[in-house]
């Protein structure tokens, strides 16, 4: 079944640039050189890079003692990777593997192959409200079946692990753009008008990408600031983007999908994301480093954004294992929230101050590639003054260029 909405979202397309080498020139003669790249604590890496594979983003999600065999990706090499520094607001998943309906890189503006999406619909800060990577993707079966809608740019990250005890658990974190509305006028955020990504967890088959302690499925219409709002933080702050260092414009906690399973059996995974109704606005679901394993019992006090188990017991991201863990700095920065009362937002637990830039990676083949984006560091009267000669040899030769133009016309 289709759900035919009225209001449209797709955006206008973006057309490439491509800068004068005269400019080019003008600038390197006078020894103006681009300003060196700020330390990041926030990065993504794609599977357009050689060092990464599907297997080694299963094995990257496994715990300590768990084998992971047959891991297969569908979807953009842009759509799936690794992710690490994001902020422990609400208790959310900060490191690990990430599939989303957009892209985790910032594209490269001179790339054809990056016209379809601009900006990571990861890394922070949050830029805008309406992040989207309209990759033109396939949609999936199997989630056009769990949402009752066309489906688009679907990811799908599968793979086989042998169990070692009788519960599987596996962490993880749903984040979109889905939570912010289309315009000041009209504020109401997607969600409430039938757009809702669709996110599945399945093991052996089996849903568990649930709501703890139901069986309703997370997405942006039942994990949000008025519906489960113990498990959500909201980065929005009235139809602005808001101050928490990620580019969702809202998120969950940490949560567990658990599942019975037999010890010594195989299990089967299939972790699947893809964009409703239309190929626009981003939603991402984090997988948490080494956040799979086995218990001998289910987790019973679920991730708010207040507290609960929000790591797998034993594995490198639980604080009571790892010594130079802060277990302050999983409540985030006063960022939490009480199921009873609502939501974190941006505006109450956001970074104050400066923030770091952030800095993504895309390696194409076996060449690597770096961009970054300026997360606004002022910068010293030198570099003013250099950018400032700088802009305006640019100027100069673009005067000397189009009167040579004319001449010639």
């Amino acid at each position: 079944m289709t759900t035919t909405l009225p209001l449209t979202r797709r955006p206008e397309r973006r057309a490439r640039r491509t800068r004068p080498a005269a400019l080019l020139a003008a600038a390197l003669c006078l020894g103006v050189a681009a300003a060196p790249a700020s330390a990041s604590t926030q990065a993504t890496e794609s599977l357009r890079s050689s060092a990464l594979s599907a297997q080694s983003l299963a094995e990257s999600v496994a715990g300590p003692g768990v084998t992971v065999a047959n891991a297969t990706f569908s979807g953009d090499p842009v759509q799936a990777g690794t992710f690490s520094g994001l902020p422990g607001d609400g208790n959310a998943v900060t490191q690990g593997v990430a599939l989303t309906t957009g892209s985790l890189i910032d594209a490269d503006p001179q790339a054809d192959s990056d016209v379809d999406f601009s900006i990571s619909s990861v890394l922070g800060p949050n830029d805008k409200l309406t992040t989207t990577g309209d990759l033109g993707g396939a949609g999936d079966e199997a989630l056009t079946a769990l949402s009752g809608d066309d489906t688009y740019d679907a990811a799908v990250l599968e793979f086989d692990v042998t169990a070692t005890d009788s519960t599987f658990v596996l962490f993880y974190g749903f984040g979109s753009e889905e939570y912010a509305g289309g315009s000041s006028v009209n504020p109401d955020a997607w969600q409430s008008r039938g757009y809702k990504d669709v996110l599945s967890i399945e093991v052996n088959g089996t849903e568990c990408a649930h709501v703890p302690g139901t069986d309703t499925a997370v997405n942006a219409a039942t994990v949000n600031d008025t519906t489960n709002t113990g498990y959500y933080t909201s980065n929005v702050s009235g139809h602005s983007p808001g101050s928490i260092d990620v580019e969702f414009n809202g998120f969950t906690s940490a949560m567990a999908c658990q599942a019975a399973v037999t010890a010594g059996q195989t299990v089967h995974v299939r972790v699947a994301i893809a964009d409703t109704l239309d190929g626009q606005l981003d939603s991402t679901v984090l997988l948490s480093t080494q956040g799979l394993g086995f218990l001998s019992a289910p987790i019973t006090d679920p991730c708010t954004t207040t507290g609960g188990t929000c790591s797998l017991p034993g594995g490198s991201t639980d604080p009571s294992t790892d010594p130079s863990a802060d277990p302050s700095a999983s409540a985030g920065a006063g960022g939490a929230s009480d199921p009873a009362t609502g939501p974190a937002t941006g505006a109450a637990s956001g970074t104050a101050g400066v923030r770091d830039a952030r800095a993504t990676a895309s390696l194409k083949a076996t060449q690597v590639s770096a961009s970054g984006r300026d997360g606004g560091l002022a910068r010293t009267g030198a570099q003013t003054l250099a950018w400032g000669l700088g802009a305006l040899g640019l100027l100069g030769a673009g005067g000397v260029l189009l009167l040579a133009r004319r001449r010639r016309g």
